[in-house]
């Protein structure tokens, strides 16, 4: 079987160093110093890729559940369900965090860490989507299918990027900071008020005589959504 990395190649892993560039003030002002205690939890005796891999399970749990009460992502789930995937995803993206603070705090940090954390996150990111779609009732349409493709597109072109570039850039509104507090409101979103409400169309409230609302097309707030990341 052929190796991976060539050998030529291996010489390279000691000259890499991880780069990143948060522009997030959600991160900075509000999470940052959330991350930092949280990473203390973890004992130093802990890989930090146990860590990455433990927020990942949390995904697989949600997605169970969602294979049991809604396989069609589609059917109304019972609420404590919703409240479920927004505990899940929320962890997965805490543990995603503070996964490079635990490698740094045991003097673990690798370039194979790195890739073992990008490859967990390029199998959850769909995951999520799935998820969200049951959050919303978007079922199986062409909105998922978007939704899913908007994510990956995001997550592969900014891995390119940093392939490219050396460095990890994250903007003020980024998938692993912004989208997973957008995913846990939406859940808990749910979970509060039932699913229904992401039906609403959004059209339909604008300040426009009937004859010309009649003429337009429906937008639900969940495909404002998907519309929204495809921007």
């Amino acid at each position: 079987m052929a190796p991976y990395i060539p050998q030529n190649y291996l010489p390279n892993l000691k000259k890499y160093k991880y780069q990143a560039i948060d522009k997030s003030l959600i991160s900075k002002y509000v999470l940052a110093s959330y991350w930092n205690h949280l990473v203390e939890i973890f004992p130093l005796w802990m890989a930090a890729n146990m860590v990455t891999l433990l927020g990942s399970l949390h995904i697989l749990v949600a997605m169970v559940l969602n294979q049991v009460y809604a396989p069609n992502l589609q059917d109304e789930c019972p609420r404590w369900v919703y409240f479920a995937f927004a505990a899940c995803v929320w962890i997965y993206g805490s543990f995603d965090a503070v996964d490079g603070k635990q490698a740094r705090r045991t003097g673990t940090a690798s370039p194979l860490g790195e890739l073992f954390d990008h490859g967990c996150d390029s199998l959850v990111v769909s995951l999520i989507m799935l998820l969200y779609a049951t959050v919303c009732q978007l079922g199986e349409t062409w909105w998922t299918v978007a939704l899913v493709f908007f994510a990956l597109t995001n997550f592969y072109m900014s891995t390119m990027e940093e392939y490219h570039t050396h460095v990890l850039f994250l903007g003020y509104f980024s998938g692993p900071v912004e989208g997973i507090l957008c995913f846990t409101l939406a859940a808990l979103a749910s979970g509060v008020w039932g699913p229904g409400f992401w039906a609403t169309d959004l059209v339909q409230l604008l300040p426009l005589p009937a004859s010309v609302l009649a003429q337009l097309p429906v937008l639900t707030m969940a495909q404002s959504v998907v519309a929204g990341m495809g921007v």
